[in-house]
């Protein structure tokens, strides 16, 4: 196995001379011929004397998008193009890189050196964030870092980076992967730990040329997209959470009495209504996945969190009476939530629709 093995594809839209200045640095510093796929992600007219001289110049493959698709449907064609080659006998890998300058080709060879050594694991270029990199940038990867580790215990230093090297025996699964744009280089994280596939790190120098302004990055807009499972969760949950609490409330004045009875039959009632609306909302909406078992399998967790939750609910009751027993109910079941979220996540929808 060889750098030769893994093909080069750099996503662009509406990229400069940075693009340029990065191939040639490449054709420059290859001790072996490396095969380049571009990517031009609907850059336009005004672009096409670059993407020609990259062609001509560089020797590298041109895919063109008629308009903007983003960046995760530019690697899903490349991800198309690769399936389809007539080298494909050889490759046991694809790296991509950004056009934009942010990577160099000697980080890129350290991730490329690193991959040879674990070739069947997701190699990631990650970076360091010290407070001269750019607000945007820094708080963009520093939050999506975070949520990532709360809601899946992932612990991924740059989960933004687009200096991946990918096993070749993984891009099609890639290929039917949601997520058209930034969203992807996320959902790729997540797909990782769902097929128990290794993430391998490789430190890589920090670049932000004019504190990142040639980013096409919209930091509300493809936030939200990043973090699109987790909101459609948390909203989920809050509604279901809010009928349960209403059920609930509901109930317990109906039964009267502060007792383990009175609050387990109130919450198991209650919990019924709710869980069957999350569990619908979750299975098609949210998670969009899961197998002929999920449905148990949820129902057994509402089980287990009705039983925990009623023990806490009750004895923290007694104790202090003199709180509305629906707020110590609404503590009680937030601590739960996260919990919740892992173990439907990595367990209960963790696999195909049948």
């Amino acid at each position: 196995m060889s750098y030769k093995d893994i093909v080069i594809v750099v996503p662009a839209y509406e990229p400069d001379v940075r693009m340029l200045d990065l191939l040639r640095t490449i054709r420059q510093k290859e001790s072996e011929k490396l095969t380049i796929v571009l990517v031009d992600d609907g850059s336009g007219l005004d672009y096409a004397a670059l993407f020609d001289e990259a062609k001509n110049r560089y020797d590298c493959t041109v895919l063109t998008h008629d308009v903007n698709k983003g960046k995760g449907c530019a690697i899903k064609t490349a991800i198309s193009y690769v399936l389809e080659s007539q080298e494909v006998s050889r490759m046991i890998g694809m790296v991509t890189i950004d056009a934009d300058g942010q990577h160099t080709y000697d980080d890129t060879i350290k991730c490329m050196d690193a991959f040879l050594i674990n070739p069947e694991s997701l190699v990631l270029g990650v970076r360091t964030f010290q407070k001269n990199i750019p607000f945007r940038s820094r708080f963009g990867n520093v939050l999506t870092r975070d949520v990532l580790g709360v809601f899946t215990g992932m612990s991924i230093s740059d989960t933004q980076t687009g200096l991946r090297v990918i096993p070749f025996s993984w891009l099609s699964t890639l290929l039917d992967l949601e997520g058209e744009r930034y969203e992807f280089e996320m959902n790729m994280l997540l797909e990782a730990q769902k097929d128990h596939m290794p993430i391998h790190e490789v430190g890589i120098e920090t670049i932000y040329i004019e504190d990142n302004e040639s980013s096409h990055f919209h930091a509300i807009r493809d936030s939200i997209r990043i973090y699109s499972v987790f909101l459609k969760y948390v909203a989920s949950s809050l509604f279901c959470f809010f009928v349960d609490i209403f059920a609930f409330s509901f109930l317990m004045s109906l039964l009267g009495g502060l007792n383990f009875a009175s609050v387990t039959i109130a919450s198991f009632v209650a919990r019924i209504i709710s869980s069957v609306t999350n569990f619908l909302i979750n299975h098609k909406v949210v998670f969009k996945e899961g197998n002929d078992s999920s449905a148990i399998g949820y129902f057994a967790l509402v089980l287990i969190q009705i039983l925990i939750s009623s023990l806490f609910v009750a004895k923290l009751g007694q104790w202090w009476i003199s709180l509305p027993i629906s707020l110590i109910k609404v503590v009680v079941d937030a601590l739960l939530f996260l919990a919740s979220y892992h173990v439907q996540k990595r367990f209960i929808f963790k696999g195909e629709n049948k």
